[in-house]
């Protein structure tokens, strides 16, 4: 927390922190800011995406880079066995670094928020699940009416919830993450809010890398941040990266973080490094003639002279993510 004259602020949980190093206030009422709850609510839309494609990946070889080798015989599973882990709801994490199983830790988190919210006792008893049934029944008979039309989508989203919540209906990945970012408004103001997000980052992590679409990076300079080294201030200086599509730039020396929407104050404190388009093509991999396109399309300022013209990197990064970067849901 951070007391001032006026009012007490509370600093986002996520641990985003503004260019200086100072962690980032959370918006009032809440316990993070506006951009880490987006970049929260992105994580499980990407963690269904990716879910959905997990099937391709169970067989070894079929990732991105990779040959398939000759089967041959064994005591191996012919399955990925990390993959199947993922998609197994009995399996656990018994040692640092195993995968986490993605329909387990999300509904976890989502029984979690039921159980708070007194969506669900925390005690089923037979004659809840009873009643419980009878309603799952008369909504069914209720949607199939022909006046229901109008209604159709919350009888149905009613009867879901009521199925799920007593164990009539499977569990999906989709459902139960759209579960959490509907309730996300109010998920923002838990103390465990945190917690939630180091595993959905950790969830898609794993999935990405099942998948074989881990990210290339660029430096984007170095980290301005000031950190005490016993009794002096200096610089950090570690080189930052920036990742094609990412929603954050973090240093991993002193662990200070940008999300996309604080990028701007960022490139301020880093000043405005530039490049001709010789070095832009050798830092991007992109080729000349498409970067001389961006130019044109985007609109860059020439920082240099018409016989040897330089662009403001911030400004050449922000092209390539616009058209490099993988969509993003709202």
């Amino acid at each position: 927390m951070i007391t001032t004259t006026a009012n007490t602020i509370t600093l986002c949980v996520l641990g985003c922190r503004a260019p200086g190093g100072d962690p980032w206030p959370a918006q009032s009422g809440y316990l993070t800011c506006d951009p880490c709850a987006a970049e929260l609510r992105t994580a499980l839309l990407e963690i269904v995406e990716l879910y959905a494609l997990l099937d391709e990946a169970l067989l070894p070889g079929v990732t991105e880079g990779s040959t398939r080798g000759s089967p041959g015989f064994g005591s191996r599973s012919p399955a990925r066995d990390g993959v199947l882990s993922m998609s197994d709801p009995r399996s656990r994490q018994e040692d640092e670094g195993d995968p986490l199983p993605v329909l387990d830790v999300l509904a976890s988190w989502a029984d979690n928020v039921r159980e708070d919210t007194g969506l669900v006792p925390r005690e089923i008893t037979e004659s809840v699940r009873r009643e419980g049934g009878l309603l799952a029944g008369w909504l069914d008979h209720t949607a199939n009416q022909v006046w229901a039309v109008g209604i159709l989508d919350k009888l149905t989203e009613a009867r879901n919830a009521i199925s799920i919540t007593l164990g009539f209906a499977q569990r999906t990945v989709a459902g139960e993450a759209h579960f959490l970012i509907k309730w996300m408004d109010w998920i923002t103001r838990q103390y465990w809010v945190a917690d939630l997000s180091a595993e959905a980052g950790q969830l898609r992590h794993q999935l990405r890398g099942a998948l074989g679409l881990q990210e290339r990076s660029v430096p984007v300079g170095a980290c301005p941040v000031k950190v005490r080294d016993q009794d002096t201030t200096r610089k950090c200086g570690a080189s930052l990266r920036a990742r094609l599509g990412g929603e954050w730039i973090t240093c991993r020396a002193c662990g200070t973080s940008w999300p996309r929407a604080f990028w701007d104050m960022l490139g301020d404190a880093l000043g405005t490094p530039l490049s001709d388009l010789a070095s832009l093509s050798v830092w991007l991999t992109v080729p000349n003639g498409t970067l001389r396109r961006w130019r044109h399309e985007d609109q860059w300022t020439n920082h240099g002279s018409k016989a040897r013209p330089l662009f403001a990197r911030a400004d050449v990064l922000a092209s390539w993510q616009r058209r490099r970067g993988p969509a993003r849901a709202a």
